[in-house]
């Protein structure tokens, strides 16, 4: 069966509920999953797209792992749990008695009620720009990450995918509806003609990133809001490249985006370097998403790295 679109909209809410159909490599349709996740996503976005113009300021605190969290995280995944309701099981940022389904589940929704808090808090109400952040729910299935939805509050986009599907963005006006359009970025010439999204953490992210720039081999290093936002930054050909060696389950679903727009994600590039259709999800997930065309200049100048350390 191929896919097809269908815009529905809800007379109570007015909201728009963007579903198609696809087949999961011989097993039953799951349009009701991509449904239910989107569905998931912009009930969290109407939440938190009142609550950062609001003009009230956000509750915030530091965790265990000195990242923050809002009441708008908690309230956020509040919504988001109790859409996706009990069909199966739930990994969510910020119930820790929920990630060791990791290890133990085939099937589990993966839920970032707020992917980017970081970048809410400083960028609180303000629209357009490059920064984004949002609700960010994955689905995996067979242990291999089939759907994901992100919308990004400043720009008022939803992004959805699913494997072999493609990787879709919808703009959405006043009403929360919107005409999905296909990402189909173009191809990059070389790897000094592309943009490079990374992030710095303890896993050893910035002696690479160090070593490509003292090779002249990338002409733009930078980074906006969260992982998802890079993800969908990707999707739509504004950079080329991202690189995180850390990347949380609940954050990994958004490399979907990429993958299904063209790019090729493979996970633990420094040694494994795992396809992402081959990779189990894990508590640290290190990828690099990069277009085909750059690939062989990519890994030749990691080869020589790991060579010259």
């Amino acid at each position: 069966m191929g896919r097809f679109w269908e815009l529905m909209t809800d007379g109570a809410e007015r909201s728009m509920v963007l579903t198609y159909m696809v087949k999961l490599h011989g097993q039953a349709e799951f349009s009701d999953i991509v449904e239910l996740v989107q569905e998931a996503v912009l009930d969290a976005a109407r939440y938190l797209d009142q609550a950062v113009h609001s003009g009230k300021k956000p509750e915030v605190r530091v965790k265990d792992d000195q990242t923050l969290v809002m009441n708008l995280d908690v309230e956020s995944q509040r919504r988001i749990l109790a859409r996706l309701g009990s069909r199966c099981p739930i990994v969510a940022e910020e119930d820790p008695s929920s990630h060791s389904l990791i290890a133990s589940a085939n099937h589990y929704f993966l839920v970032d009620p707020l992917d980017g808090t970081t970048s809410c808090k400083r960028f609180l109400g303000f629209t357009g720009g490059q920064v984004g952040y949002g609700p960010l729910v994955g689905y995996v299935h067979d242990h291999q990450l089939s759907v994901c939805a992100f919308y990004s509050v400043p720009h008022r986009t939803l992004f959805t995918a699913a494997r072999g599907q493609g990787s879709f963005a919808t703009t959405l006006d006043g009403d929360w509806r919107g005409t999905p359009r296909r990402l189909s970025p173009p191809a990059c010439s070389s790897l000094n003609a592309a943009g490079m999204l990374f992030f710095i953490s303890a896993y050893g992210e910035a002696r690479l990133v160090e070593h490509l720039r003292v090779s002249n081999a990338v002409e733009n290093i930078y980074r906006f809001g969260g992982f998802a936002n890079d993800c969908a930054r990707l999707a739509q050909g504004f950079e080329q490249v991202q690189l995180q060696y850390n990347a949380k389950p609940w954050d990994f679903s958004a490399v979907l985006l990429a993958a299904e727009a063209g790019y090729e994600v493979i996970c633990d590039p420094l040694d494994r370097r795992i396809p992402l259709a081959s990779w189990r999800i894990e508590n640290n997930n290190p990828i690099v998403a990069l277009h085909s065309s750059v690939r062989d200049e990519f890994f030749a100048l990691v080869d020589t790295m790991k060579r010259d350390s």
